[in-house]
């Protein structure tokens, strides 16, 4: 069996300032324990429950955070940024299931800690299909048209309410729980490793037991993108297949996951380019 974790930062316990989130910030080094003790706990879950190979996909920042050195040896690692489809890159339908491991709660979501989708410099708000989307619904649906599952969820406890919605089947880990933007409570991480182990357990239990999903929805994809910056719309409504909202926001429709992912990432690269520009101005 072949398994596929994409693993991010925000959503995992002891996770709750800005000073923690990337290289050279004062505190970013107790974030990648904690990222690299619970990440070797799931792996060695897969592995006691027969998954023989897994790709472990390395996916907050400039997605360089996990020590190749730390990790579980049975696991294979895909870092670095940018990479084609971000979070699930090489994902397909050679994998029986997918799993994300501390995903926070999507740009908008009261209380949520460090909320945000795809790029908290780019975007305020996406929307697919109406809905409001986080990282775990479009990665989900990613995923969903490669025929594969997402088995488990491990994040803010903000989530649960977009797995009881959109994909109860998936199974859901709480690893901590939004106060306010920057602040959040979790568990002793003892009890946080007992539940990540019980929950891959029950996951791939519901897997073998053919009660696992992919996600779909209706297409094409309706994609709505809020945006930080009306700069970016100002580019944006330059090209046939982005459509001006008003000042801030922009649609677009995508016949395929792939394609909604591709052109996601592409805005967000758009308005890191116009951050850059705008900073480097004197």
């Amino acid at each position: 069996m072949k398994a596929y974790i994409s693993v991010d930062l925000e959503g995992l316990p002891g996770v709750s300032s800005l000073t923690m989130l990337n290289p050279g910030n004062t505190q970013f080094n107790r974030p990648v324990r904690v990222l690299t003790k619970l990440l070797n706990t799931v792996v060695d879950e897969l592995s006691n429950h027969g998954f023989e190979t897994i790709y472990v996909a390395d996916s907050h920042g400039l997605m360089t955070n996990i020590d190749y050195l730390e990790l579980d040896s049975r696991a294979e690692l895909i870092q670095g940024y940018p990479r084609p489809f971000s979070m699930v890159t090489l994902l397909d339908s050679s994998f029986d299931a997918a799993l994300f491991i501390g995903y926070h709660s999507a740009a908008g979501t009261i209380h949520g800690i460090l909320d945000h989708t795809m790029s908290g410099r780019t975007f305020a708000e996406i929307k697919v299909n109406g809905e409001k989307a986080s990282e775990f619904i479009i990665n989900s649906l990613y995923a969903g048209e490669q025929d594969v599952p997402v088995i488990l969820l491990a994040g803010d406890e903000h989530l649960g309410g977009e797995v009881e919605k959109h994909s109860p089947w998936t199974v859901f880990v709480p690893l901590k729980k939004g106060l306010s933007r920057y602040s959040a409570i979790y568990p002793g991480i003892d009890k946080v490793t007992e539940a990540l182990r019980e929950g891959v357990a029950k996951a791939v239990k519901k897997l073998k037991k053919g009660e696992m999903q992919p996600l779909k929805w209706e297409k094409p994809y309706r994609v709505e993108l809020n945006l930080r910056d009306s700069l970016i719309a100002d580019i944006l409504e330059a090209l046939p297949v982005f459509k001006r909202v008003d000042a801030y926001r922009v649609e677009f429709s995508a016949t395929t996951a792939r394609e909604m992912l591709g052109y996601i990432e592409l805005v967000a690269h758009v308005g890191y380019g116009i951050d850059a520009l705008k900073n480097s101005i004197k």
